[in-house]
Protein backbone atom coordinates (compact mmCIF):
# COMPACT_ATOMS: atom_id res chain seq x y z
CA UNK A 1 0.00 0.00 0.00
CA UNK A 2 1.25 3.52 -0.71
CA UNK A 3 0.70 5.13 2.25
CA UNK A 4 1.79 2.49 4.37
CA UNK A 5 5.51 2.82 3.09
CA UNK A 6 5.39 6.34 4.19
CA UNK A 7 5.81 5.58 7.29
CA UNK A 8 7.73 3.39 9.49
CA UNK A 9 7.00 2.24 12.71
CA UNK A 10 9.20 3.09 15.30
CA UNK A 11 8.70 -0.31 17.41
CA UNK A 12 10.73 -1.93 15.10
CA UNK A 13 13.72 0.40 15.53
CA UNK A 14 15.92 -0.82 18.56
CA UNK A 15 15.18 1.34 21.66
CA UNK A 16 18.78 2.62 22.18
CA UNK A 17 18.69 3.65 18.71
CA UNK A 18 15.56 5.61 19.16
CA UNK A 19 16.65 7.50 22.02
CA UNK A 20 20.23 8.31 19.80
CA UNK A 21 17.87 9.69 17.37
CA UNK A 22 15.86 11.47 20.13
CA UNK A 23 18.76 13.15 21.98
CA UNK A 24 20.50 14.14 17.92
CA UNK A 25 17.36 15.23 16.60
CA UNK A 26 16.76 16.96 19.81
CA UNK A 27 13.21 16.34 20.08
CA UNK A 28 11.50 13.94 22.41
CA UNK A 29 10.82 10.30 20.59
CA UNK A 30 6.78 10.49 21.60
CA UNK A 31 4.47 13.27 21.36
CA UNK A 32 4.33 16.03 23.85
CA UNK A 33 1.64 15.42 26.37
CA UNK A 34 -0.21 18.58 27.51
CA UNK A 35 -0.40 18.31 31.11
CA UNK A 36 3.56 17.70 31.02
CA UNK A 37 3.84 20.79 29.25
CA UNK A 38 1.95 22.80 31.49
CA UNK A 39 2.67 21.22 34.96
CA UNK A 40 4.02 24.66 36.16
CA UNK A 41 0.86 26.69 34.48
CA UNK A 42 -2.62 27.75 35.62
CA UNK A 43 -5.07 27.49 33.56
CA UNK A 44 -6.56 30.95 33.46
CA UNK A 45 -9.66 30.01 31.52
CA UNK A 46 -10.55 28.83 28.10
CA UNK A 47 -12.58 30.16 24.76
CA UNK A 48 -14.48 27.98 21.79
CA UNK A 49 -12.81 29.47 18.96
CA UNK A 50 -14.54 27.42 16.45
CA UNK A 51 -13.43 25.74 13.18
CA UNK A 52 -9.99 26.90 11.60
CA UNK A 53 -7.99 26.09 9.04
CA UNK A 54 -4.73 24.94 11.46
CA UNK A 55 -0.92 25.00 9.91
CA UNK A 56 0.15 21.20 10.61
CA UNK A 57 3.35 22.33 11.55
CA UNK A 58 1.80 24.26 14.55
CA UNK A 59 0.14 21.28 15.86
CA UNK A 60 2.80 19.82 18.44
CA UNK A 61 1.37 17.50 20.70
CA UNK A 62 -1.70 15.43 22.25
CA UNK A 63 -3.74 15.95 25.38
CA UNK A 64 -3.94 12.75 26.05
CA UNK A 65 -0.73 10.80 27.82
CA UNK A 66 -2.24 7.47 26.23
CA UNK A 67 -2.47 9.17 22.56
CA UNK A 68 1.47 11.00 23.39
CA UNK A 69 2.85 7.90 23.44
CA UNK A 70 0.76 5.96 20.27
CA UNK A 71 2.80 8.56 18.36
CA UNK A 72 6.44 9.71 17.55
CA UNK A 73 6.84 13.37 17.91
CA UNK A 74 6.02 13.44 14.22
CA UNK A 75 2.97 11.62 14.27
CA UNK A 76 4.04 8.41 13.24
CA UNK A 77 2.09 5.61 14.80
CA UNK A 78 4.40 3.57 16.89
CA UNK A 79 1.69 0.37 17.38
CA UNK A 80 0.42 -2.35 15.12
CA UNK A 81 -3.09 -1.25 16.30
CA UNK A 82 -2.48 2.15 15.43
CA UNK A 83 -0.63 1.35 12.06
CA UNK A 84 -3.75 -0.84 11.18
CA UNK A 85 -6.29 2.42 11.95
CA UNK A 86 -4.40 4.51 10.31
CA UNK A 87 -3.93 2.58 6.87
CA UNK A 88 -7.59 2.38 7.58
CA UNK A 89 -8.34 6.34 7.59
CA UNK A 90 -5.68 6.46 4.69
CA UNK A 91 -7.41 4.41 2.75
CA UNK A 92 -10.62 6.30 3.54
CA UNK A 93 -9.03 9.55 2.06
CA UNK A 94 -7.86 8.09 -0.85
CA UNK A 95 -11.13 6.36 -1.71
CA UNK A 96 -12.46 10.47 -2.03
CA UNK A 97 -14.00 10.59 1.77
CA UNK A 98 -13.34 13.60 3.04
CA UNK A 99 -12.20 13.91 6.73
CA UNK A 100 -13.83 15.37 9.78
CA UNK A 101 -12.43 18.37 11.68
CA UNK A 102 -9.65 17.23 14.13
CA UNK A 103 -10.36 19.01 17.84
CA UNK A 104 -7.68 20.88 18.96
CA UNK A 105 -6.23 22.69 21.99
CA UNK A 106 -4.18 25.90 21.47
CA UNK A 107 -2.18 27.29 23.97
CA UNK A 108 0.12 30.40 23.00
CA UNK A 109 -0.26 29.62 19.33
CA UNK A 110 0.87 25.79 19.91
CA UNK A 111 -1.97 23.08 19.24
CA UNK A 112 -2.39 20.26 20.83
CA UNK A 113 -4.51 17.06 19.66
CA UNK A 114 -7.86 15.97 21.60
CA UNK A 115 -9.33 13.62 18.57
CA UNK A 116 -7.87 13.18 15.61
CA UNK A 117 -4.56 11.88 15.69
CA UNK A 118 -4.83 9.23 13.08
CA UNK A 119 -6.13 12.06 10.40
CA UNK A 120 -3.26 14.24 11.64
CA UNK A 121 -0.80 11.73 11.18
CA UNK A 122 -2.15 10.92 7.56
CA UNK A 123 -2.29 14.60 6.88
CA UNK A 124 1.29 14.89 7.80
CA UNK A 125 1.91 11.69 5.39
CA UNK A 126 0.20 13.11 2.77
CA UNK A 127 2.19 16.37 2.89
CA UNK A 128 -0.90 18.79 3.44
CA UNK A 129 0.21 22.00 5.08
CA UNK A 130 -3.17 22.70 6.66
CA UNK A 131 -5.95 20.65 8.25
CA UNK A 132 -9.61 21.95 9.54
CA UNK A 133 -10.10 21.65 12.90
CA UNK A 134 -12.30 22.56 16.26
CA UNK A 135 -10.57 24.89 17.95
CA UNK A 136 -10.70 25.65 22.07
CA UNK A 137 -7.94 28.37 23.20
CA UNK A 138 -6.87 28.05 26.83
CA UNK A 139 -5.57 31.03 28.81
CA UNK A 140 -2.53 30.07 30.71
CA UNK A 141 0.36 31.85 33.32
CA UNK A 142 2.96 31.31 31.38
CA UNK A 143 4.45 30.67 27.73
CA UNK A 144 5.14 26.92 26.83
CA UNK A 145 8.75 25.77 26.53
CA UNK A 146 9.52 26.08 23.45
CA UNK A 147 8.09 29.74 22.64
Amino acid sequence: MRFASKIRPIGRIPPLWQHIRSILGSRTSHLPNLAEVTADCIILGHTYAGRQTISLNQIRGSTTQARSRDFDANFRPLTRHNIDRWQHIAAAYRRGKRLSPVTLIEVNGVYFVEDGHHRISVAKAENWSDIEAEVTVLQMTRALPWK
